[in-house]
């Protein structure tokens, strides 16, 4: 592949690529001829560097935080569990 492709490539594409292949930065770099940095950059505009939320997703966290304060404590010992799996 080349530059060119790299440039159009989708958002969903490149999520696949790295997200649900599991690829690297350098990886992908590789596959299209261009520099991990290029990738990470479009990565980073594109919203999918992990730990990066958007707004409408931030939004929906601080909601839920806030409902969960009033919460019974057995309810929160759940959610604590289901938190620990995923950290």
């Amino acid at each position: 592949m080349n530059v060119n492709n790299f440039n159009l490539i989708s958002r969903q594409d490149l999520m696949d690529l790295s997200w649900n292949q599991g690829l690297s930065d350098v990886q992908i770099a590789q596959l299209y001829g261009v520099t991990a940095n290029q990738v990470h950059e479009k990565r980073r505009r594109m919203n999918l560097i992990h730990g990066q939320v958007t707004s409408a997703q931030l939004q929906r966290i601080v909601g839920m935080t806030e409902r969960i304060k009033t919460l019974p404590l057995e309810a929160i010992n759940e959610i604590e569990q289901i938190v620990n799996r995923y950290v």
